[in-house]
């Protein structure tokens, strides 16, 4: 038999992943806007202590903006369960028959895209070992017939 026969895997946001890309982008939003105000201070002459500020502030807005965002995913289950894969989320349950899935990957280190028949895609977040993830989907979704 071509796809995996056990049911039950299930996944789940790990907040360590998530707070090391809050990190990672964190630290790049930062040094660049600093970069930004420098350049803005020295063309125009102005004294350069303002970009420092300025730049922590608007990366503690964004780091704020994802710690909302991770309110509404940190509750996310993803399974598959009777050759469905199942979302319980804050939206409620969402099922989609295995065999609706035509596409899975992984994007950005710790995410898996699965992209369905009818081109919709639905995404995966903070997962700390997403290509284990993405290989047990297609595992359980069997092999793929070519669309064209």
């Amino acid at each position: 038999m071509d796809r995996l026969s056990i049911d039950g895997i299930s996944w789940a946001p790990a907040r360590r992943i998530f707070v090391r890309r809050v990190m990672i982008s964190a630290s790049i939003t930062f040094a660049a806007l600093v970069a930004v105000a420098l350049g803005f201070s020295l063309y125009f002459g102005l004294p350069t202590g303002w970009a420092f500020l300025v730049a922590l502030t608007l990366t503690c807005i964004f780091v704020l903006e994802d710690a909302m965002h991770w309110r509404s995913t940190r509750m996310d289950r993803w399974q598959i369960e009777a050759g469905q894969l199942i979302h319980d989320g804050a939206d409620g349950r969402a099922q989609v028959p295995l065999s609706e899935v035509a596409q899975v990957h992984t994007q950005f280190g710790s995410r898996v895209v699965i992209t369905l028949r009818s081109g919709q895609r639905m995404v995966l977040r903070y997962l700390p070992f997403p290509g284990v993830v993405a290989d047990q989907i297609r595992a359980a979704r069997g092999p793929v017939a070519d669309a064209g």
